[in-house]
């Protein structure tokens, strides 16, 4: 007799509750691919529309843009462009709503400033480390060679009402500025950041391998620690607080010190912003106040001494200025 197992047709009623299931498979993988066709083939929720040349008749070089919402055409931010050969340069960024919406720049007269400095006592033969928006700025105000030529739009601080259409958002950056760099470049900027978000020992030689050889001139500003905390949120912990500054010094500060305390924040930097106000960065823990980039900022509240290697050359508004030294091949 044989021992081989007959296989037998479950009866009808068990067959109905898998036809059942098979069915609402179908259903939800139907659904999800209608939703994904719907968020691909959604309108952006924005544009880019030139204002009236009136408003740039100062700069006749400059072109201001304005983010227009899509749906009721209030404008969300301001852009000031410049032309280059590398792509339009993004001088200025002015959200008009709550900050930061894509970009948070540098202020365009911080960077003029600093780049009369650099064009005027940098020496050709030393290679311009600067978060990417910062080295445009800084070029097109005649600072010279900058490592980072290119536009990469990192980060973009897409706001929770987009995100469902990050992917549009990232069209329109391209097709408006253009393709974010080339592929080394935007793998030395990773670099770049990493090095930045390291402990000070580690952060240093990134640095260096960025440019075997060569003297480096590192250039920071304190609004780096906010991009720094969207890129690396695993090393960067940050956070900042706008407060209006009244002229009276002591009520800031204790307006300051009083968010500090009840936020338990463990080091901080403090920004001048137009209109009389005062932004507070904060960073939430130690080990982002040990990280190279907090080191070399004018931040309050974690180490102090210099860090190795690193020379500070020049300090103005939010901006500092190392120079970091090609390694002795002897060691």
């Amino acid at each position: 007799m044989s021992t081989a197992l007959a296989w037998r047709r479950p009866p009808a009623a068990m067959r109905r509750p898998r036809r059942l299931l098979g069915g609402l498979g179908l259903l939800l993988l139907l659904a999800a691919a209608w939703l994904a066709w719907r968020t691909l083939a959604a309108p952006a929720p924005y544009r880019y529309v030139e204002a009236a040349p009136s408003q740039a008749a100062s700069a006749p070089a400059l072109r201001q843009f304005n983010l227009v919402d899509a749906e009721d055409g209030k404008v969300l931010a301001e852009a000031d462009v410049a032309a280059a050969a590398q792509g339009p340069v993004l001088l200025g960024w002015r959200a008009q709503v709550d900050d930061p919406l894509l970009y948070l720049t540098v202020p365009a007269d911080e960077a003029q400033r600093l780049a009369a400095v650099l064009a005027r006592h940098r020496t050709p033969e030393g290679v311009l480390l600067a978060w990417w928006d910062s080295s445009r700025q800084l070029r097109h105000g005649g600072a010279g060679e900058v490592f980072f030529d290119r536009h990469l739009g990192v980060p973009l601080f897409v706001p929770e009402r987009w995100r469902a259409q990050q992917r549009r958002v990232v069209q329109v950056e391209q097709a408006f500025w253009g393709e974010a760099g080339d592929a080394a470049q935007r793998a030395a900027f990773g670099v770049f950041t990493r090095a930045l978000a390291s402990p000070e020992n580690e952060g240093v030689a990134l640095l260096r391998s960025l440019a075997p050889g060569r003297n480096l001139i590192v250039v920071l500003h304190l609004r780096d620690l906010l991009l720094l905390g969207q890129v690396h949120p695993d090393r960067v912990a940050v956070s900042f607080r706008d407060f209006a500054d009244s002229g009276d010094v002591h009520r800031s500060v204790r307006g300051v010190q009083g968010w500090l305390r009840e936020t338990g924040q463990a080091a901080y930097g403090v920004l001048k912003l137009p209109g009389n106000r005062l932004r507070v960065i904060a960073l939430q823990d130690a080990a982002g106040a040990d990280t190279l980039a907090a080191r070399l900022l004018p931040v309050i509240g974690n180490r102090q001494e210099d860090v190795a290697g690193m020379t500070l050359v020049f300090r103005s508004d939010g901006f500092v200025v190392y120079e970091l030294a090609a390694a002795d091949p002897a060691r």
